[in-house]
């Protein structure tokens, strides 16, 4: 589809702080739960990545990498998840503050450094291309809707297809969670966040999203279903009650739309039939 097709949006010409992104983004999941927290006033901005508008020539002029999240206010651009937290917490200190406490234990700041040093591309397609390591994907995360997002990814497909590095990704994820699991354990997950207190803080936000990431791969089974890291399992529900949590998760309709839009025709007869009871079954409540 022809990128002609997209037109700079006239809100990109106003005031006020505008969010681009997409709802299905793990970059985009931080910055948004972050300004829900923070209480701040935006527009967002969906992005339809499914026709490649992150590439198309007004998009471009904001970020030449067509890499989202995005924050405009104003002339000002901010690209990059990262940026974008410490420019709300920077710009925005009146607000509800996301920041450790200075005395922050250091295992649980070194947390949020692993978790930015994951490489959630490679994690996703990954997940797609070698299912027998997952069970119960939750959509959109689903064949064949991720065949498009795999076939994007075609220039680093030599490394997505190998499955000795998938599963070294999985063996590093085990032993962190391993470490997460034995740091909740000496805190009381019903009263405090993770850095001990009732603060909830940019990390838990770190660990949130990474969580419901191998949460809609379905990866949960092998971190912590069944037993596994009970606390982590705790700890997960409770970030899934919070409501700046449920704010950002895509409606409903809009996983339907977005399957549908993605499912080649051969498989959209299927996909008519049984969509409804799956949707219900694999969403977390909204």
């Amino acid at each position: 589809m022809s990128e002609k097709r997209f037109k700079r949006p006239s809100i990109a010409n106003g005031d006020g702080l505008i969010l681009y992104c997409n709802q299905y983004s793990y970059y985009c999941h931080k910055v948004l739960q972050a300004l829900h927290e923070k209480g701040i006033r935006f527009i967002k901005y969906e992005i339809d990545v499914t026709n490649d508008e992150h590439f198309s020539e007004w998009f471009l002029e904001l970020n030449p990498r067509a890499e989202l999240p995005v924050l405009q206010n104003g002339l000002l651009i901010v690209p990059g998840s990262n940026r974008i937290l410490d420019y709300l917490e920077e710009n925005y200190p009146k607000n509800n503050s996301l920041r450790m406490p200075f005395e922050t234990d250091k295992l649980v700041a070194g947390f949020r450094q692993t978790i930015e040093s994951l490489p959630i591309g490679v994690i996703t397609i990954g997940s797609f291309l070698h299912s027998q390591h997952t069970s119960s994907p939750k959509f959109p995360f689903v064949l064949p809707v991720l065949l498009k997002k795999a076939d994007f990814h075609e220039r680093k497909r030599s490394i997505i297809a190998s499955e000795e590095y998938f599963c070294k990704l999985l063996t590093a994820l085990d032993d962190f969670l391993t470490s997460v699991e034995q740091y909740l354990v000496t805190i009381d997950i019903d009263r405090c966040w993770l850095v001990g207190t009732d603060t909830f803080t940019m990390v838990d936000i770190s660990l949130g999203t990474l969580l419901h990431r191998l949460y809609v791969l379905g990866l949960e089974g092998r971190f912590w279903g069944e037993g596994k890291r009970p606390h982590l399992g705790r700890y997960f529900a409770k970030v899934c009650q919070r409501e700046s949590f449920q704010s950002v998760l895509p409606s409903k309709v809009s996983i339907l739309r977005t399957v549908w839009i993605n499912t080649p025709p051969m498989y959209k007869a299927g996909l008519a039939a049984v969509s409804s009871v799956l949707i219900s079954s694999t969403l977390l409540k909204r």
